[in-house]
Protein backbone atom coordinates (compact mmCIF):
# COMPACT_ATOMS: atom_id res chain seq x y z
CA UNK A 1 0.00 0.00 0.00
CA UNK A 2 3.08 2.29 1.00
CA UNK A 3 4.55 1.61 -2.53
CA UNK A 4 1.33 2.46 -4.61
CA UNK A 5 1.48 5.42 -3.06
CA UNK A 6 5.00 6.68 -3.53
CA UNK A 7 4.23 5.53 -7.14
CA UNK A 8 1.25 7.85 -7.28
CA UNK A 9 2.90 10.23 -5.72
CA UNK A 10 5.70 10.00 -8.08
CA UNK A 11 3.76 9.68 -11.13
CA UNK A 12 1.74 13.39 -10.18
CA UNK A 13 4.93 14.77 -9.74
CA UNK A 14 6.04 14.08 -13.47
CA UNK A 15 2.83 15.23 -14.77
CA UNK A 16 3.37 18.30 -13.38
CA UNK A 17 6.91 18.93 -14.55
CA UNK A 18 5.74 17.79 -18.01
CA UNK A 19 2.63 20.22 -17.74
CA UNK A 20 5.09 22.71 -16.43
CA UNK A 21 7.79 22.56 -19.49
CA UNK A 22 4.81 22.19 -22.32
CA UNK A 23 3.90 25.29 -21.51
CA UNK A 24 6.68 26.90 -21.66
CA UNK A 25 7.91 25.11 -24.42
CA UNK A 26 4.34 26.20 -26.44
CA UNK A 27 5.00 29.89 -25.41
CA UNK A 28 8.46 30.15 -26.65
CA UNK A 29 7.18 27.97 -29.64
CA UNK A 30 4.73 30.15 -30.51
CA UNK A 31 7.13 33.57 -29.75
CA UNK A 32 9.69 31.68 -32.57
CA UNK A 33 6.84 30.90 -35.12
CA UNK A 34 6.00 34.22 -34.91
CA UNK A 35 9.45 35.66 -35.41
CA UNK A 36 9.93 33.41 -38.68
CA UNK A 37 6.94 34.24 -39.90
CA UNK A 38 8.42 37.71 -41.35
CA UNK A 39 5.69 39.61 -40.70
CA UNK A 40 6.98 42.38 -40.17
CA UNK A 41 6.74 45.06 -36.89
CA UNK A 42 4.04 47.18 -35.29
CA UNK A 43 4.57 50.74 -34.36
CA UNK A 44 1.57 51.89 -33.18
CA UNK A 45 1.67 55.61 -31.85
CA UNK A 46 -0.86 57.38 -29.81
CA UNK A 47 -1.36 60.56 -29.66
CA UNK A 48 -4.32 62.98 -27.87
CA UNK A 49 -5.66 65.54 -29.59
CA UNK A 50 -6.05 67.64 -25.85
CA UNK A 51 -4.44 65.97 -23.23
CA UNK A 52 -4.40 62.62 -21.75
CA UNK A 53 -7.08 62.56 -19.25
CA UNK A 54 -10.18 64.15 -19.98
CA UNK A 55 -13.32 65.62 -17.76
CA UNK A 56 -16.52 65.55 -19.04
CA UNK A 57 -17.35 68.92 -20.26
CA UNK A 58 -21.50 68.44 -19.40
CA UNK A 59 -22.65 66.93 -16.14
CA UNK A 60 -26.12 67.77 -16.90
CA UNK A 61 -28.98 64.73 -17.57
CA UNK A 62 -28.25 64.73 -21.82
CA UNK A 63 -30.02 62.41 -24.76
CA UNK A 64 -27.29 60.65 -26.73
CA UNK A 65 -28.36 63.21 -29.80
CA UNK A 66 -27.16 66.49 -27.20
CA UNK A 67 -24.26 64.53 -25.67
CA UNK A 68 -23.03 64.07 -29.56
CA UNK A 69 -23.32 67.72 -29.81
CA UNK A 70 -20.65 68.19 -27.29
CA UNK A 71 -16.67 68.25 -27.73
CA UNK A 72 -15.26 64.75 -27.56
CA UNK A 73 -11.80 63.24 -26.49
CA UNK A 74 -10.11 62.81 -29.90
CA UNK A 75 -7.36 60.56 -29.93
CA UNK A 76 -5.43 59.10 -33.15
CA UNK A 77 -3.37 56.46 -34.04
CA UNK A 78 -0.75 55.53 -36.58
CA UNK A 79 0.95 52.26 -36.82
CA UNK A 80 4.04 53.41 -38.74
CA UNK A 81 5.36 49.65 -39.16
CA UNK A 82 4.53 47.21 -41.32
CA UNK A 83 2.63 44.31 -40.28
CA UNK A 84 -0.74 44.50 -38.81
CA UNK A 85 -1.39 45.48 -34.99
CA UNK A 86 -4.54 44.30 -32.24
CA UNK A 87 -5.05 46.82 -29.76
CA UNK A 88 -7.10 47.22 -26.57
CA UNK A 89 -8.54 50.96 -25.81
CA UNK A 90 -8.92 50.77 -21.84
CA UNK A 91 -10.76 53.08 -19.87
CA UNK A 92 -8.96 54.31 -16.37
CA UNK A 93 -11.18 56.70 -14.09
CA UNK A 94 -8.63 59.14 -12.46
CA UNK A 95 -9.09 59.09 -8.33
CA UNK A 96 -11.63 61.86 -6.83
CA UNK A 97 -14.52 61.56 -9.49
CA UNK A 98 -18.25 61.79 -8.09
CA UNK A 99 -20.17 61.28 -10.85
CA UNK A 100 -20.39 56.72 -11.08
CA UNK A 101 -19.68 54.52 -13.81
CA UNK A 102 -23.86 53.59 -13.41
CA UNK A 103 -24.57 57.51 -14.28
CA UNK A 104 -22.87 57.34 -17.61
CA UNK A 105 -22.98 56.20 -21.12
CA UNK A 106 -20.68 56.65 -24.16
CA UNK A 107 -20.02 56.09 -28.08
CA UNK A 108 -16.87 55.67 -29.72
CA UNK A 109 -16.05 56.86 -33.27
CA UNK A 110 -13.85 55.39 -35.56
CA UNK A 111 -13.15 57.40 -38.64
CA UNK A 112 -16.45 59.26 -37.63
CA UNK A 113 -18.62 55.94 -37.88
CA UNK A 114 -20.42 54.83 -34.80
CA UNK A 115 -18.31 51.28 -33.43
CA UNK A 116 -19.79 50.97 -29.95
CA UNK A 117 -22.42 52.42 -27.71
CA UNK A 118 -22.95 51.42 -24.37
CA UNK A 119 -23.05 52.16 -20.51
CA UNK A 120 -19.69 52.53 -19.02
CA UNK A 121 -20.47 50.60 -16.20
CA UNK A 122 -20.94 47.23 -18.62
CA UNK A 123 -17.38 47.76 -19.47
CA UNK A 124 -15.79 44.76 -18.41
CA UNK A 125 -12.13 44.58 -17.11
CA UNK A 126 -11.75 48.72 -18.42
CA UNK A 127 -11.52 47.36 -21.88
CA UNK A 128 -13.48 49.47 -23.88
CA UNK A 129 -12.99 48.49 -27.57
CA UNK A 130 -10.60 45.80 -28.76
CA UNK A 131 -9.78 45.96 -33.19
CA UNK A 132 -6.76 46.31 -35.75
CA UNK A 133 -4.73 48.00 -37.32
CA UNK A 134 -2.63 47.37 -40.41
CA UNK A 135 0.95 48.37 -41.37
CA UNK A 136 1.43 52.01 -42.50
CA UNK A 137 -2.55 52.57 -41.88
CA UNK A 138 -4.28 55.86 -39.60
CA UNK A 139 -7.26 55.91 -37.68
CA UNK A 140 -9.18 58.38 -35.95
CA UNK A 141 -11.44 58.07 -32.79
CA UNK A 142 -13.51 60.12 -31.08
CA UNK A 143 -14.73 59.35 -27.35
CA UNK A 144 -18.18 61.07 -26.08
CA UNK A 145 -19.29 60.39 -22.39
CA UNK A 146 -22.10 62.07 -21.24
CA UNK A 147 -24.45 62.24 -17.69
CA UNK A 148 -27.65 59.49 -18.42
CA UNK A 149 -29.01 59.91 -14.88
CA UNK A 150 -30.17 62.78 -12.64
CA UNK A 151 -27.36 63.19 -10.39
CA UNK A 152 -28.38 64.39 -6.59
CA UNK A 153 -26.12 67.46 -6.54
CA UNK A 154 -27.11 69.91 -9.22
CA UNK A 155 -23.88 72.56 -8.46
CA UNK A 156 -22.37 71.25 -11.48
CA UNK A 157 -19.15 73.18 -10.52
CA UNK A 158 -18.64 70.20 -7.61
CA UNK A 159 -19.70 67.11 -10.24
CA UNK A 160 -16.72 65.66 -12.00
CA UNK A 161 -16.00 62.60 -13.98
CA UNK A 162 -12.36 62.20 -15.10
CA UNK A 163 -10.76 59.68 -17.06
CA UNK A 164 -7.80 58.57 -19.09
CA UNK A 165 -7.16 56.28 -22.37
CA UNK A 166 -4.61 52.99 -22.54
CA UNK A 167 -3.64 51.63 -25.55
CA UNK A 168 -2.04 48.28 -25.59
CA UNK A 169 -0.75 46.81 -28.81
CA UNK A 170 0.22 43.68 -29.98
CA UNK A 171 1.47 41.88 -33.27
CA UNK A 172 -1.31 39.64 -34.96
CA UNK A 173 -0.70 36.37 -34.12
CA UNK A 174 1.85 37.38 -31.31
CA UNK A 175 1.21 36.45 -27.38
CA UNK A 176 -1.78 37.84 -26.00
CA UNK A 177 -2.45 40.64 -24.28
Amino acid sequence: MAKKKKNNLKRNIIIIILCIVCGVVGYFGTLMIDKAKKGGTVDVTVTFDDNESYIIPNTSKLTKEEALKEWPYIINLENKGNAKGIYQIKIKDIDNNNIKREDLEYTLLLNDKEVVSDKLANIKDDVLYTSEINGNEKQNYKLYVWVINELDNKEDDKLHYEYSLEFNTIKTFGPGF
